[in-house]
């Protein structure tokens, strides 16, 4: 038995509902998938086409149906009806991939090939998949999908609903919240990286005096002895990896969604609906506030603070706190508006040592014109 039953048919007069939008043409036509025009597989399907290059292609598709935006034309002799939407089109655009998302396939119960552990729960109505492994007293909720190859560690706890794709491995006594979304090969859970030199280490005295003058003969390990808490309706994406606290827990806030290869460290706290997309690495003791948005690629240095609604730019090098609803790019990231300031004097460098030379020329011409010798051009290296 699939989590989500098979996409049922849907008039578009029942779309209309939905999605607020104007029927257009025949209202009790019948779709059961959405596509992009061109990849529109039969005729019961209905070709998102909400803006201007997708719907160029209507002609092209196979789709019986269409949805397009306010003041754009359906062909109601091409296309049985259709339906026009007003509004952010990806808003509709959510709730028709929804509705129409392909079932997940799994079995509820424990597949023979899993691991449980006898003192682990498993709540109504929950599945764990082939070659899951389930250790003491770890609970899963109602519900809740273990895809195959998952991990959950002694202790540690999955909420009710939640879906963990193949390869998720989470630590012990680490807890997901109900709801959660996590994809292939996410980890939540590993230890920290914390370490100590028995003395002042290279990167200290580097701080310190600008030079290194101390060497990193003598690592010492800290350990991990804290957990992850991940609030509800988590999204976290593959590979993304999100260590444990050291003393205390490590925080993701409800709602929040994580990109693919993030790496969130040790100790950082991580507010409510938060988003932050792909390959960003986030150091230990971050706190990051609700709302936040953190763009590709970012780097943010340890114990910094990002606030509440901050919005940081992709590739962005963080190395100070941010306040609340500030903007900020670039590496060091900057205020956006003196970051552009900066990019456009950088691209006012060139034209100036233009025009540099061209008057050192213009000197040098009139010096020999009057029998004078030139200084020696400065070095413009």
């Amino acid at each position: 038995m699939p989590l989500l039953a098979p996409p049922e048919p849907k008039s578009l007069n029942d779309l209309a509902l939905l999605l607020g939008a104007e029927v257009v043409g025949d209202g009790e036509f019948t779709v059961t998938a959405v596509a992009h025009p061109v990849f529109a597989p039969h005729r019961e399907t209905l070709a998102l086409a909400m803006d201007e290059g997708s719907h160029a292609l209507l002609p092209r598709s196979h789709a019986g149906a269409a949805v397009v935006a306010a003041g754009m034309e359906i062909d109601t002799a091409r296309f049985a009806g259709g339906l026009t939407v007003e509004g952010r089109h990806r808003v509709a655009l959510a709730v028709l991939t929804r509705l129409f998302s392909p079932p997940l396939h799994f079995t509820p119960g424990v597949h023979p090939s899993a691991v449980v552990d006898p003192a682990a729960k498993i709540g109504d109505g929950a599945s764990v998949g082939p070659l899951c492994v389930v250790g003491p007293d770890a609970r899963v909720g109602p519900g809740a999908v273990l895809l195959s190859q998952v991990t959950v560690a002694a202790g540690a706890e999955v909420g009710a609903g939640s879906i963990l794709h193949p390869g998720v491995r989470i630590g012990e006594n680490c807890v997901i919240g109900q709801g959660c979304i996590l994809h292939h090969n996410a980890s939540v859970g590993a230890d920290g990286f914390s370490f100590v030199t028995a003395g002042e280490s290279s990167v200290e005295s580097a701080r310190r005096t600008g030079e290194v003058t101390a060497f990193n003969f003598d690592i010492r390990r800290i350990d991990s002895l804290g957990n992850v808490i991940v609030g509800d309706n988590v999204e976290i994406g593959a590979g993304a990896c999100i260590d444990r606290g050291t003393l205390g827990p490590t925080r993701i806030g409800d709602g929040t969604k994580i990109d693919n290869l993030v790496q969130i460290g040790h100790n950082g706290t991580v507010g409510e609906n938060v988003m932050i997309a792909g390959c960003t690495g986030i150091a230990g003791s971050v706190t990051i506030g609700d709302r936040a948005v953190i763009g590709g690629m970012v780097g943010i240095a340890d114990h910094k603070k990002i606030g509440d609604d901050a919005v940081v730019a992709a590739k962005a090098g963080v190395a100070g706190h941010i306040a609340d609803r500030a903007v900020f790019a670039g590496f060091p990231a900057l205020p956006i508006r003196e970051q552009r300031a900066l990019e456009m004097n950088q691209r006012r460098v060139g034209r100036a040592l233009a025009r540099l030379r061209d008057l050192i020329a213009r000197v040098e011409r009139l010096e020999r014109a009057a029998g004078s010798p030139a200084d020696p051009a400065p070095d413009d290296r």
